[in-house]
């Protein structure tokens, strides 16, 4: 149960049963929890793998808590046709179900999106799989170095002339999630008009597809051969990281206002002038060039000093923080970026920033709250 608040939460009063595992799916219904949906996490009586990953906190997963918090948790067994019957039943009492099972698993399992809507005509089922609900792929599996692959961004990530490169973080999961997320919330702004519920399909792959921008606009309309970059942007130059005399700075010039900020500011005023730099298509022709140029320029700067002569001129720059900086620093002090819950696990706090919002609360221990099912099953079923 929330406290009393002055303002309710964003998600007040909807209930949201995530049959998820892993990252995608429990990565959205976090959100939904973020925004203050009372939400029931279902696990196999051996729970969700993640439950597994390092590094761990107390004995416990601190990757599950994260993308776990602020849920209820109970088991299931839906291989059992009673735990089948409890779910349908659970079904019928909520407004959303997320899955990320295979498409087919669920229809297998006696509780396919058809089976649903039938026991509650106005659920939102949010589906998240690699490869869609539909089509040939559908019943491949998908990691998200998979959908990375197979989607084109890891082609157009990495240096140049390099291997194609994962991102950092699993964005074959997070992009979906966020995806599904938004799905979710105009699936339930939608259906306040029609009192009917839907089976939102997200698919990995397209997900990744739909973010590809100007990398996608540039292979669609133009000739060239699409490659990686590195840090450069291919479309403006100067945008990367430059070498000072203790480390990188970040430029990012992204118009010619800027470039004449930073052209006086790091003294090659000469290249407003000269027709083989003045223009930023004669710079991206240049590329190399005029990296050299600007390091030459830059060669004796600190990190510290050339950051604060660019800022100083208005020019969007940066020193490039470590993951430790990013979250204890000050900046990341300033924005709350961290959270601790209740027993001191500290986590990444949401970036939302909405009226009612509630402190996340630690994730459910497997089966924790088995007692609670038959109190849900007493109310009665959504209209």
């Amino acid at each position: 149960m929330h406290e009393e608040h002055s303002t309710p939460a964003p998600l007040e009063g909807v209930r949201v049963l995530d049959l998820s595992r892993i990252l995608a799916g429990p990565f959205c219904a976090m959100m939904l929890a973020d925004l203050g949906a009372e939400v029931i996490k279902i696990e196999t009586p051996w729970g969700d793998d993640s439950r597994e990953f390092g590094p761990f906190w107390n004995g416990d997963s601190a990757y599950y808590r994260l993308f776990n918090r602020s849920k209820q948790g109970i088991t299931l067994d839906l291989k059992n046709p009673t735990d089948v019957e409890t779910f349908t039943e659970l079904a019928r009492r909520a407004d959303v179900v997320v899955e990320n099972f295979r498409p087919g698993v669920m229809d297998r399992l006696g509780i396919g999106p058809q089976e649903l809507l039938k026991a509650n005509p106005s659920l939102i089922i949010t589906s998240i799989s690699g490869f869609g609900q539909q089509g040939s792929f559908r019943e491949l599996p998908a990691y998200d170095l998979v959908a990375q692959a197979l989607s084109g961004l890891m082609s157009v990530t990495g240096p140049v002339g390099g291997p194609a490169t994962r991102t950092g973080v699993s964005l074959g999961d997070l992009v979906p999630g966020l995806y599904a997320t938004i799905a979710t919330l105009a699936a339930l702004r939608q259906r306040e008009a029609t009192g009917r519920g839907q089976h939102i399909d997200i698919a990995m792959y397209d997900s990744l597809v739909s973010i590809l921008e100007s990398v996608a606009m540039r292979s669609l309309h133009t000739d060239e051969d699409i490659t990686a970059v590195g840090n450069d942007h291919a479309m403006t130059v100067p945008f990367s990281t430059y070498r000072v005399s203790d480390g990188d700075v970040v430029i990012a010039v992204s118009n010619a206002k800027l470039f004449e900020r930073l052209a006086p500011a790091i003294g090659i005023e000469y290249m407003l002038e000269d027709s083989r730099y003045a223009t930023n298509e004669a710079r991206v022709a240049r590329r190399e060039e005029v990296r050299q140029l600007i390091e030459q320029a830059i060669a004796n700067e600190t990190v510290a000093s050339l950051t604060a002569k660019l800022q100083q001129a208005g020019v969007p720059c940066a020193h490039v923080a470590s993951v430790d900086e990013a979250l204890h620093g000050p900046l990341g002090q300033e924005r709350s970026v961290l959270a601790t819950e209740a027993d001191g696990f500290v986590t990444l706090a949401s970036p939302l920033k909405i009226h009612g919002m509630r402190p996340p609360t630690p994730a459910p221990q497997l089966g924790q709250h088995n007692g609670g099912i038959g109190k849900l099953l007493a109310q009665p079923p959504k209209e």
